[in-house]
């Protein structure tokens, strides 16, 4: 198993309706369907979420990511990204 930690603040609230539509439209249908086990959206505030996701292996997470590269870059020039990412190590 390996999980992905993706950290998104926006710059306005709008922003931030926007990048999660796209989410809930587009990333995580897609996602799934190249191979994604779960997903979950969590809100920090108005202009923060982080998204939890995890994957059979880092080959997997990563033929995902590159789905989102030009996704990515256009979400990362109007906003902060931060990625945490590592195998699983204990499940309880």
């Amino acid at each position: 198993m390996y999980c992905r930690v993706v950290i998104v603040k926006a710059l306005s609230e709008l922003q931030m309706k926007m990048i999660i539509a796209y989410m809930e439209k587009t990333m995580l249908p897609r996602n799934f369907a190249a191979g994604q086990t779960s997903g979950q959206v969590f809100s920090v505030s108005k202009t923060e979420v982080f998204v939890v996701s995890r994957f059979n292996d880092k080959a997997t997470a990563d033929k995902i990511m590159s789905l989102m590269k030009e996704e990515l870059r256009e979400i990362a020039q109007g906003s902060k990204m931060t990625v945490l990412e590592g195998p699983l190590l204990i499940e309880v």
